[in-house]
């Protein structure tokens, strides 16, 4: 992610064991982003790391069958079956605001009222069925269609080992070198994507959901400095062991490493402020 306008698996399997990963990830290896959008253009994605039998995650995974509700507590909009991908923005009282998108007809992108008992598929995989008659936004990217159902989901329904908050810090306790060779199989796992910007430090990150910001900004970020992580960057709450947290501008975090050089904590500190202030 050029964050800007002016310029621009074998211990990771443990931890996502709880995702079926291994049973399941050839569902959905079509998995795309074209449809969020961000206030800077992304560039080509990079191959960041070996490629290996897991498909990357991209946004979570539903736990058991769930259901999408127009509110907290609310009405139901659709019933998903296990391990269906969707965003989830960050928690709020133990529900998630949610978001999934399913396939449609080239008719129903020009008459978007679609009817309860309407079974659903993501990808081209069966995901589930809606629960009501809902009108709902429609897009497309010039190759397929899709509709997106915005509402609510429990906490216990989404998978924790696909939530990437939950799983960097498991990985990071289950691994201890702190190399991008170390960290290669979680990069790949989450598809993060490499940023140079901010020389000479190298980012790998991922971008919020878009749920609440139609133009996200990071969520999670891998902060290297040569070929060592040196720290954390995070929108989310996050907990690494052995770090120290610092606040920096518009609600981020860096959780720094142990033995990180005061002068370069301060370094870094100040380039993404810098950077980020001026993002639109």
């Amino acid at each position: 992610m050029h964050l800007n306008k002016i310029s621009s698996c074998l211990g990771l399997a443990v931890l996502l064991a709880s995702c079926n990963l291994t049973d399941k990830h050839s569902k959905y290896d079509n998995e795309e982003n074209a449809h969020i959008s961000t206030k800077i253009p992304a560039p080509a994605r990079k191959n960041t790391a070996k490629t290996t039998a897991s498909a990357p995650i991209l946004g979570e995974r539903i736990s058991g069958n769930a259901v999408i509700r127009n509110s907290p507590g609310g009405d139901p909009i659709v019933s998903l079956e296990d391990y269906i991908p969707l965003r989830c923005a960050p928690l709020k009282k133990d529900w998630y605001p949610v978001s999934v998108d399913f396939d449609i007809t080239p008719q129903e992108y020009s008459k978007p009222l679609f009817r309860k008992g309407r079974k659903i598929k993501v990808n081209g995989v069966a995901a589930g069925v809606l629960e009501r008659d809902i009108k709902l936004p429609v897009a497309t990217n010039g190759e397929k269609m899709w509709a997106t159902v915005n509402g609510y989901t429990e906490k216990k329904n989404i998978r924790g080992g696909s939530i990437i908050e939950t799983a960097l810090a498991g990985y990071m306790k289950q691994h201890n070198g702190r190399s991008i060779t170390d960290m290669q199989s979680f990069i790949h796992n989450f598809n993060l994507e490499e940023e140079k910007t901010l020389k000479p430090y190298i980012l790998y990150f991922n971008y919020e959901s878009g749920i609440d910001d139609p133009s996200p900004l990071y969520r999670l970020a891998l902060v290297f400095q040569g070929q060592q992580l040196i720290g954390v960057l995070h929108s989310r709450p996050l907990q690494v062991d052995g770090s120290s947290a610092r606040r920096l501008q518009r609600g981020f975090t860096v959780n720094y490493l142990s033995g990180i050089d005061n002068s370069l904590k301060e370094d870094f500190a100040q380039k993404f402020n810098k950077f980020i202030l001026a993002v639109d």
